[in-house]
């Protein structure tokens, strides 16, 4: 019984990859063979992310107030004291 072999998909059939540092080699998936099996195919998901909405609005509800700023007084400055003065046209 006979396996269907299907072409490597980590090096495209090529038989040799980039490996670390550029350097060209052997691929590892298909043993330079260029083609693998179609049960050893690697089969690619993606992680879902799941947010528990629950415990974020219970430390919100539990956040403590902050206290309110004091905004700070504007001071004017005398034009005819000021360092930079602003250039008339």
């Amino acid at each position: 019984m006979s396996e269907d072999l299907i072409r490597c998909p980590s090096c495209r059939g090529s038989k040799k990859v980039a490996k670390l540092g550029g350097m060209i080699g052997e691929c590892n998936s298909c043993n330079g063979d260029g083609k693998i099996k179609q049960g050893d195919k690697p089969v690619y998901t993606v992680p879902e992310v799941v947010i528990p909405v629950a415990d974020i609005m219970n430390a919100v509800s539990q956040v403590q107030p902050v206290a309110k700023i004091e905004a700070t007084p504007v001071v004017k400055v005398d034009p005819k004291r000021a360092i930079y003065k602003r250039k008339k046209a």
